[in-house]
């Protein structure tokens, strides 16, 4: 059987295309008297996971980020200092931007409310791609078919002729499994090479 060519690229966000460190945040929660001991302690301690599924209110995550604090602060301050996460990764804002002009590009992240909502228009996410769709939406995270099919069915993708690429394998894999070709990213000189592999017409690098 022929193999389709490709028709579509959907990206992850997170460290493929916008990086985020956690460093900072945790060590101004620690001032404030938390006690957090990693990431996964965090998301226990305010049910970050069910934020990202879309399962709780902005509310409701952040008077449980205030209740690790000795002390509350006000709702600005709080907000501030969730959204000093992120940085641009220049080079794959760069690649999707010059597939968007001969193929779909979309966007899928594992994501919340608050983030979604200030990424997007902080690094113009939405004229890099002809869509986006964020997991607090859909009430599923990768990687959950549901969330591919959810995506397949906003995106109007037929998922043969699609590849996802995102930096945590358990995602690739998932939509692997719902019939997408997949990229693990690691860096922006090897996802270019999967893509050139897969038949994707790239310009060349600088």
């Amino acid at each position: 059987m022929k193999q389709e060519n490709i028709t579509d690229i959907v990206f992850d966000v997170g460290r493929v295309l916008i990086d985020f460190s956690y460093d900072d945040f945790f060590a101004w929660l620690t001032t404030q008297g938390a006690n957090i001991n990693s990431v996964a302690d965090f998301s226990e301690k305010t049910d970050l996971l069910a934020y990202e599924h879309g399962h709780i209110t902005d509310e409701q995550f952040l008077t449980k980020l205030n209740y690790l604090l000795n002390r509350p602060v006000d709702r600005h301050t709080l907000i501030t200092r969730w959204l000093d996460l992120f940085e641009p990764i220049s080079d794959m804002l760069q690649l999707a931007e010059q597939l968007k002009g001969n193929y779909g590009v979309y966007l899928l992240s594992n994501t919340s409310a608050l983030h979604w909502q200030h990424i997007v228009p902080c690094y113009d996410l939405s004229q890099i791609s002809h869509g986006l769709l964020a997991s607090f939406e859909v009430g599923a995270m990768k990687p959950d078919a549901a969330i591919f099919r959810a995506a397949e069915q906003q995106f109007k993708l037929n998922p043969h002729t699609t590849v996802f690429i995102d930096d945590i394998t358990d995602n690739t894999e998932g939509a692997i499994r719902c019939g997408w070709k997949g990229i693990h990213h690691k860096n922006s000189h090897d996802t270019r090479q999967q893509l050139q592999t897969l038949g994707i017409i790239l310009k060349t690098e600088d």
